[in-house]
C-alpha cells in the first residue's frame, strides 16, 4: 500500500452558516447595553413623589391648583430640607415663608400650615401654572429644566 492509500486527509468541514456562542454573545450584550441605557435615560433619579407619599399625611381636602396636599407636623424649611435632602431638587427658592423646589418632573411647594406645614406637590406644568407670577421673577421657565447639568464646545461654560 503506498503512502497517498495510507494517509487520508481530514475531511473539511464545510463553513457554518449558523451562528456560533461568540454571535449570541456578542448580540446579548449589544442588547443589554442598550436596554441599560434606556432605562437610565428615562429613570429621573430626582423625583420626590415616593419621598412625599412615603413620609408625609395625605390630605386631599387641601389639594389646589393641580396639586396633591400632604401635611407635616415640622417646620417648613425643615421639610423643604428633607425632601431635598432625598430627592436633588433642581432649584431650591423661598418667598413669604413658602418653599418651592423645583425638579424636572415636578414642583413642590411647602408652605406653613397649622403649627407645622402643607406640602403640595404638582406636575411641573400645573406648578408653573399655579405659582407662575413667582417664579417669573425668578427666571424659572415654563418648560421643565433639563436633568442634565454640563455641556459640550459652545456651551458657554
Amino acid at each position: 500500500m503506498s503512502y497517498e492509500q495510507q494517509y487520508q486527509p481530514p475531511e473539511e468541514r464545510p463553513a457554518s452558516r449558523g451562528m456560533n456562542w461568540k454571535h449570541w454573545t456578542a448580540i446579548i450584550t449589544v442588547l443589554a447595553l442598550c436596554c441599560g441605557g434606556l432605562f437610565l435615560s428615562s429613570t429621573n433619579f430626582s423625583n420626590p413623589s415616593n419621598t412625599i407619599r412615603d413620609n408625609y399625611a395625605r390630605a386631599a381636602s387641601l389639594d389646589e391648583g393641580g396639586g396633591t396636599a400632604y401635611t407635616s407636623s415640622s417646620a417648613p424649611a425643615t421639610v423643604a430640607s428633607q425632601i431635598d435632602a432625598s430627592a436633588n431638587a433642581v432649584e431650591e427658592r423661598s418667598s413669604g415663608g413658602v418653599y418651592y423646589l423645583q425638579y424636572t418632573k415636578h414642583i413642590v411647594a411647602v408652605s406653613p400650615y397649622e403649627g407645622g406645614s402643607k406640602i403640595l406637590l404638582h406636575d411641573y406644568r400645573s406648578g408653573y401654572n399655579h405659582y407662575s407670577g413667582i417664579f417669573v421673577l425668578w427666571g424659572w421657565s415654563s418648560s421643565p429644566p433639563s436633568p442634565f447639568r454640563g455641556g459640550g464646545p459652545g456651551s458657554g461654560k
